[in-house]
């Protein structure tokens, strides 16, 4: 595979887990939220309770930013300092794909930060992403996701939010991580 089309898969497949763990972050949340749902939410595996499908819907509408910052206030007091800049990792990763310019004619991806200096700078800060030498203000940053350490770093970064925190968070409300996977 030329690594064009491999870093474009790359993206995908992040982008894809990203749409994953919003979908567990709205589950804990609407949990959380309502707690009288949980007994027949764990009850039967092979069945989603009618109550919880029709919030659940609703989240599916959400956009990433918003179930982020539903989920933080709901567990604030449950999240690790670690765990809040993973969320934010993924968040800034998410956007990044979703809004990168794409050509299969090259090895990587354009991504401009909208939104000024202060999310530039953390952008820089969380990713560390290579600028594109073209004097742009604010940057251009160069995604490069077909080479494997980018990919098997933010990879890392996917499963320990899943397998740590989510699944902490999970049994934190009596609910078996498999349950919301």
């Amino acid at each position: 595979m030329e690594k064009p089309e491999e870093g474009m898969l790359n993206a995908g497949i992040i982008f894809m887990f990203s749409v994953w763990l919003q979908g567990q972050m709205s589950d804990l949340v609407i949990l959380k939220k309502n707690p009288h749902l949980i007994a027949d939410f764990v009850a039967n595996p092979k069945i989603v309770p009618h109550a919880f499908s029709e919030i659940r819907v609703k989240y599916w509408a959400k956009q990433f930013f918003t179930v982020k910052e539903e989920f933080k206030r709901e567990f604030t007091n449950q999240l690790t300092s670690d765990e809040i800049q993973s969320i934010e990792k993924i968040y800034i990763l998410r956007n990044m794909i979703a809004h990168a310019h794409v050509s299969i004619g090259r090895n990587y991806m354009l991504y401009r930060p909208q939104g000024g200096h202060q999310k530039e700078a953390t952008l820089i800060k969380v990713l560390k992403p290579r600028k594109v030498d073209d004097k742009a203000d604010p940057p251009t940053f160069k995604l490069e996701f077909w080479k494997s350490d980018i990919f098997q770093s933010i990879s890392n970064l996917i499963v320990h939010f899943d397998q740590v925190c989510l699944e902490r968070l999970s049994k934190s409300l009596g609910v078996p991580h498999g349950r919301i996977r």
